[in-house]
């Protein structure tokens, strides 16, 4: 780290804002048009300040460090120390990853407060609190809170996913309700014996304790801590074998608050990964079992959408298969891959934005999202098909898009460490994404609508609209598309936009697996 200690406010701010406009909305309560002015304006600050923050430290409380040896307190990060204040670490990779999330906020925000006519200050402040667990998951560096955040995380999912007032919304957030709880009951355990062998909660004393002490006989406590690290990766990202429940809430949800859900996820996937990379990475078999996860999420996840019948629901598997790619690039544990894997979960979470908000549209058309009754709307939304299409491309790795560019040094990765079967894994889900997203993009836009009026499927995002009664696209949501779009070509003609904040990470933390 050589960045200046410092102790940043522009920090702080990143988690405090959405918690005063959380408390702020839910006072308002149906108070819209307040509701909208101040959701927007707190969302756009949180992009300022995501842009216009130096790099640093930020400790809550503002305790200072105990130097064990020299019983002096201390603010030096690189100085192990007991620290009792929760510490946060701003750098590059944290920028453009909180950068990312915030400008789905703003523009999730704008369509919600469009959509929605009743509970509107619950709800926002509910994608508010997502935004919240998602940046001190990213940002915090130690254990104990970063357990808390992922509860916090999992609770706000489940009134999301509820949200939706529909019957299956409501039992798919009971059932992640209770399943997630191993998510941070695995961490918890985690904690307790990565605290119990080295004395720190701290992540990186933690790490400097376990690469400068000869553990002999306790190394099999860090194999068990292993074990519930992963039941919690798994559980937070929805890998394999948790993707049908984790389908099932990304399927249940608002369109446009899944937008949230699975840049929360991806986030999530990253930075608990990226954690375990660093504590468990010279454990034998330790990447092989996260890649191993990983391959199969993508296999199982994108063949159960080449099953599904609704657009909804075939992005909603995508979605999970897609975070099993994300995680591929950091299981490999490469400086390439690492660069591929965290560039992946940028671009994932920019085109599958470009897809659900796509989605939302659809529902403007009364006829849900089905590909059997919603069919024809290329003709009445011609530019809509078109960003549909553009979406399938970014998200099938077509060039010049910016999926491309990522799955591109994935499979180099994957070459370069041996294993080509795992590059051969990532070719086939490129091209069976493309098929299982043109499928249902052809039957809704580009099939002929029938002469007899067919049954309605599934729900409007807005209690104002009525089954089969068209109602206007708003603008708000066509520019959201626009600017999702224009990013993502614009990543894929110039991905060193991103890769540059990607890089310092990706040479700090790759254990390769070959000298």
């Amino acid at each position: 780290m050589t960045e200046s200690i410092s102790n940043l406010w522009s920090i702080a701010l990143l988690v405090t804002i959405p918690i005063f406009a959380t408390i702020i909305v839910n006072l308002l309560f149906n108070r819209n048009r307040a509701i909208k002015y101040i959701s927007l304006i707190s969302a756009l600050s949180l992009v300022v300040i995501t842009i216009l923050s130096p790099y640093g430290f930020q400790w809550f409380t503002g305790q200072p460090a105990l130097n064990p040896n020299t019983l002096t307190f201390t603010f030096d990060a690189s100085i192990p120390a007991w620290r009792m204040a929760l510490e946060f670490y701003f750098g590059p990779l944290q920028q453009v990853l909180i950068f990312v999330m915030a400008l789905i906020l703003v523009l999730v925000i704008g369509i919600a407060t469009n959509g929605l006519t009743k509970n509107q200050g619950p709800y926002i402040g509910m994608i508010f609190l997502l935004f919240m667990s998602a940046a001190i998951i990213i940002m915090v560096n130690d254990l104990y809170h970063l357990w808390i955040a992922v509860e916090i995380g999992s609770l706000v999912v489940v009134g999301v996913v509820a949200a939706s007032g529909e019957g299956i919304g409501q039992k798919a957030a009971l059932k992640y309700a209770l399943f997630s709880a191993l998510s941070g009951a695995g961490l918890a355990i985690a904690l307790a014996l990565i605290l119990g062998l080295t004395g720190y909660s701290n992540i990186s004393d933690a790490i400097r304790y376990i690469q400068t002490t000869n553990l002999a006989g306790m190394s099999s406590i860090l194999y068990v801590a292993f074990g519930f690290f992963i039941l919690s990766w798994i559980y937070a990202g929805g890998l394999v074998p948790i993707h049908p429940l984790k389908s099932e809430v990304y399927g249940a949800a608002f369109p446009h608050g899944t937008a949230m859900l699975q840049a929360q996820s991806k986030l999530m996937l990253v930075a608990i990964g990226l954690v375990m990379l660093r504590l468990f990475g010279s454990l034998p078999f330790a990447r092989e079992v996260m890649l191993s996860i990983s391959v199969l999420t993508m296999m199982l996840g994108v063949v159960m959408a080449l099953l599904q019948t609704d657009l909804r629901w075939i992005l909603a598997y995508l979605i999970v298969s897609h975070s099993g790619l994300v995680t591929v690039g950091i299981s490999l544990g490469t400086y390439d891959a690492l660069v591929g894997g965290l560039f992946q979960a940028v671009n994932d979470v920019l085109y599958m934005s470009v897809l659900l908000l796509g989605c939302e549209a659809v529902y403007y058309f009364g006829k849900g999202t089905s590909t059997k009754t919603a069919v024809g709307i290329a003709k009445k939304a011609p530019w809509l098909a078109l960003a549909m299409v553009l979406g399938t491309f970014a998200a099938s790795g077509i060039p010049p898009f910016n999926g491309f560019q990522s799955k591109i040094i994935l499979i180099q990765s994957a070459l370069k460490v041996g294993l080509p079967e795992v590059a051969v894994v990532i070719l086939i889900l490129s091209v069976t994404t493309f098929i299982a997203l043109f499928r249902g993009i052809y039957s809704i836009f580009l099939k002929p609508a029938e002469t007899t009026p067919l049954a309605v499927s599934g729900s409007v995002p807005s209690e104002a609209q009525e089954d089969d009664k068209e109602t206007p696209i708003p603008r708000g949501l066509y520019l959201s598309l626009a600017i999702l779009v224009v990013i993502t070509l614009i990543l894929g003609v110039y991905p060193d936009l991103v890769i540059r904040f990607l890089t310092p990470v990706a040479q700090a933390v790759s254990i390769p697996w070959y000298p």
